[in-house]
């Protein structure tokens, strides 16, 4: 008997229960990824009245990028349900299609079967409070809270997210619009609050930010710790994070998340920071890109 596929209706709800799937849950992607996929919908793969399978399709029409996530099921009906929604997102114009799944899920397999390749992880830590206290910023550094100017911001985002977040980069057509695009998010923060660090002569060095629940969903951070790349080194990282992480502390917070990006294979240094300064790797979400189209 071949699989229907379907859009998911509300009335599927119940039956979606059973893979863990809400029509309107929290992905499990960084908040980068959240700006680039403005909309999304849920499709499912039934046969003889039970579904089988279930994934989202998230695009952009502006960008052209297409991205399934939130895939669960019998990995022999996610095969023929990656493939029509692959089919749908070309139809409406995407030339980028990835994929997300659990780096040690066995739908890895039938995705691969469609030509879907690993291109990045994202990965989600988590941290139990109290944390170490930050303790005093390194010499010369001054460490404050403050309203980010988006420019100057902008310009630090792009020198720091080189070389780790490409895929940005190239999504959102080189450094100039990458730039542009952070100062507009700089410019209307979602409840965000802002430490950063500045040299003696007032040069921004690197910043972290941190919101709630309400305003930032699922993150303790937007952007993470970035620090500029000639400053790094000097434990400035370390601290901005560990003042973040007490800030939240103070707030109330016993466990707090964030999920940063990072190569298919390697932890960059933020992953190893996070972990290093009392984060623990709670999952990594392998991104899978169609290699031949």
């Amino acid at each position: 008997m071949p699989y229907v596929l379907r859009p998911a209706q509300p009335t599927d709800n119940d039956a979606l229960a059973a893979f863990g799937v809400i029509l309107d849950p929290p992905r499990k992607l960084t908040e980068a990824d959240l700006f680039v996929y403005p909309s999304s919908e849920t499709w499912l793969a039934e046969r003889g009245g039970t579904i089988e399978a279930a994934m989202r399709l998230c695009y952009s029409s502006l960008s052209g990028h297409a991205l399934l996530t939130d895939l669960c099921g019998d990995p022999n009906a996610v095969r023929p349900l990656a493939s029509e929604l692959i089919r749908i997102a070309q139809g409406r114009g995407a030339h980028t299609v990835e994929a997300a799944t659990p780096s040690d899920a066995p739908l890895i397999a039938p995705l691969a079967e469609l030509g879907l390749d690993g291109y990045r992880r994202v990965v989600h830590i988590v941290w139990q409070l109290p944390s170490p206290a930050p303790g005093e910023p390194p010499d010369g550094v001054r460490v404050m809270e403050e309203v980010p100017d988006p420019d100057e911001y902008a310009r630090l985002a792009v020198e720091a997210y080189r070389g780790t977040w490409d895929w940005l980069f190239e999504r959102w057509g080189g450094d100039v619009a990458a730039r542009r695009n952070f100062a507009r998010l700089f410019e209307s923060p979602r409840g965000e609050r802002f430490y950063a660090a500045r040299s003696a002569q007032g040069v921004l060095m690197g910043f972290t930010s941190y919101g709630n629940p309400e305003t930032v969903p699922g993150d303790f951070s937007t952007f993470g710790v970035l620090v500029r790349p000639a400053d790094r080194g000097q434990g400035i990282g370390r601290h901005l994070l560990l003042t973040a992480l007490q800030q939240l502390h103070l707030q109330g917070s016993q466990r707090v998340h964030m999920h940063t990006t990072a190569p298919p294979q390697k932890d960059p240094s933020a992953v190893l920071l996070y972990l290093g300064s009392g984060g623990e790797r709670v999952e990594d979400i392998l991104i899978l890109r169609l290699a031949s189209y």
